[in-house]
């Protein structure tokens, strides 16, 4: 079987991902919650809580082989991210700004909040992703070395003491206790970058797999416990607890493993929905405002009131998460279209190079 085949699940994952993303953020556009139903908010937030895995399976999935496969040239690594992944980034925020803003003219005060919001993640705030993936792409050259002299036995403490630091910091969150344990390396999204190349340099069998996808189900009981029925707030619930911790890491050993044969049977349609998965991330707010525009306009109408069931709510959701996923694809298709000769002009700049192997077509984090 040839790699490409081999890694096709990993595609499944991103897709999935985005999928989720986009998901997530229609909670915004469609009611869901009928006024004073606290039962639906319950349900709202616990849904919203799994979706939000699809934050750390990014950053695993976009982490998990730039280490394996990182053979050296930082230039041209960074060279690399920065054509594939800064300039998109930047012609994408041009034209949020220009969307909202450009219709009062181009004027110096116009550049000066584009650079000023740019800087500071405000223009779309779901690019926070990429300003946080950016710093671990600055430590990949690093990392990779660490990585590759590390047996699996410190791999292991140290996926361990990770997860205990954690653990420790969301009861300081917890309890409203000031951290003082402030200094540990991993503690940010940086671990989940890390993990997915842990989890797969385990190699762990068959019952482990299990086992570890068994601790992300009662971790995400738990999760839901805590969101209906505890009194405290837990602030790091859905990013740097020990539950979303493992509800990731369950989900993404669930669909590498398990969902493999399904991507190889649908390899063709998954790679090409995979290579413009970056483009879908960037375009889906375009497609979000668009829809609820219309749902605004008189689509939501069957939303009004507390006549529409749940279950009619949580269909439209669900209808219009996947109306804007392919809208966000087809605009995904043509921006690679055109993207992608002048890309592959940039970085033939640094041909004859020692490049790393990173699976996958344009827009490939």
């Amino acid at each position: 079987m040839k790699k490409q085949e081999q890694l096709v699940q990993y595609n499944l994952l991103k897709i999935l991902a985005v999928f989720m993303v986009i998901a997530v953020h229609m909670m915004n556009v469609v009611e869901l919650v009928p006024q004073g139903n606290q039962n639906a908010l319950r349900f709202h937030e616990v849904i919203r809580t799994l979706l939000l895995t699809s934050n750390g399976l990014f950053f695993m999935v976009s982490g998990r082989f730039l280490l394996e496969n990182y053979h050296g040239g930082m230039g041209r690594f960074y060279w690399k991210r920065f054509v594939k992944i800064g300039i998109p980034v930047l012609a994408a925020s041009l034209f949020y700004y220009v969307y909202v803003y450009g219709r009062n003219g181009l004027s110096l005060h116009f550049w000066k909040g584009l650079l000023t919001d740019l800087l500071q993640s405000r223009i779309q705030g779901y690019f926070w992703f990429v300003y946080a993936l950016a710093g671990f792409y600055l430590a990949v050259p690093f990392l990779s070395r660490m990585f590759a002299n590390m047996g699996k036995g410190e791999k292991g403490a140290l996926t361990g003491i990770t997860l205990a630091y954690f653990g420790l910091q969301n009861l300081y969150q917890i309890f409203g206790l000031e951290m003082v344990f402030t200094s540990y390396l991993f503690y940010s999204w940086v671990f989940y970058c890390i993990l997915g190349y842990l989890l797969d340099s385990f190699k762990l069998t068959k019952r482990q797999i299990k086992l570890v996808i068994l601790a992300g189900i009662l971790a995400f009981l738990v999760s839901s416990w805590e969101i209906c029925f505890w009194k405290r707030e837990n602030p790091a619930l859905h990013n740097y607890s020990v539950t979303m911790i493992l509800m990731t890491s369950a989900v993404y050993l669930a669909v590498t493993v398990y969902g493999r044969k399904m991507a190889e049977r649908f390899s063709g349609v998954i790679q090409a929905i995979a290579k413009r998965s970056f483009y879908i991330y960037l375009m889906h707010g375009l497609t979000q405002i668009t829809i609820g525009a219309k749902l605004t306009g008189g689509m939501g109408k069957v939303l009004e009131g507390t006549d529409a069931g749940l279950s009619v709510r949580w269909g439209y959701w669900l209808g219009m998460s996947v109306v804007s996923f392919v809208l966000a694809f087809a605009i995904g298709c043509v921006l690679d279209w055109l993207y992608e000769p002048f890309s592959r002009y940039l970085l033939n700049a640094g041909k004859g190079k020692k490049q790393e192997s990173i699976p996958g077509g344009a827009g490939r984090l």
